[in-house]
């Protein structure tokens, strides 16, 4: 590989464009990483997050989770600055030029009725937020990620983008579908 060829691959990475630490390899480093993210913030538990790197899917979950992240992160620093219009499936639709996205069939904007309905599920995907986002410090979070699929642990993503324009976007949770709302 001659050194123009070696640029370029580096200049894709999305760790290294800018000069930044490698990409996250556990989501141990994912939750590192993010919270260096001035616009988005875990405020949920991190156990979850940290059970995926257990698990025989985890290179590809952790891959996933952080091209989301990446986008989460440009949806909002683009949101804080006026420049994103509407919410993060939008974002991912129809992005600017060079704006890290993930495909939107892998966003959830929204639980059905059935999930809202019942008080055990709702629950279970209600997570922490700071006051000045909900006066309860909690708040109902709809919206998803599927980071993976196909098997019992099927690992989420879920998030409020509902406060992006003033304070950014807030995850509540990471990690196993089945724990969480089992």
């Amino acid at each position: 590989m001659d050194s123009s060829s070696y640029l370029l691959v580096v200049a894709r990475r999305p760790g290294t464009a800018t000069g930044g630490p490698p990409d996250p390899s556990s989501f141990a480093q994912i939750l590192e990483h993010v919270a260096g993210m001035r616009h988005v913030h875990f405020t949920g538990n991190p156990k979850g997050a940290l059970e995926l790197d257990d698990q025989a899917y985890g290179s590809s979950w952790v891959r996933t989770a952080w091209e989301a992240l990446l986008a989460l992160r440009d949806f909002a620093d683009a949101a804080m600055e006026g420049g994103a219009h509407g919410d993060f499936r939008t974002w991912c639709e129809h992005a600017p030029r060079g704006a890290h996205t993930i495909s939107p069939r892998k966003i959830v904007r929204r639980e059905s009725k059935t999930v809202k309905a019942n008080p055990c599920w709702r629950r279970q995907r209600t997570f922490p937020v700071p006051e000045y986002v909900h006066p309860s410090r909690r708040l109902f979070m709809g919206a998803h990620l599927r980071i993976g699929s196909g098997n019992t642990v099927a690992p989420r993503l879920h998030y409020f983008d509902g406060a992006c324009a003033r304070h950014g976007v807030f995850i509540g949770y990471i990690g196993p579908r089945s724990r969480a709302f089992s």
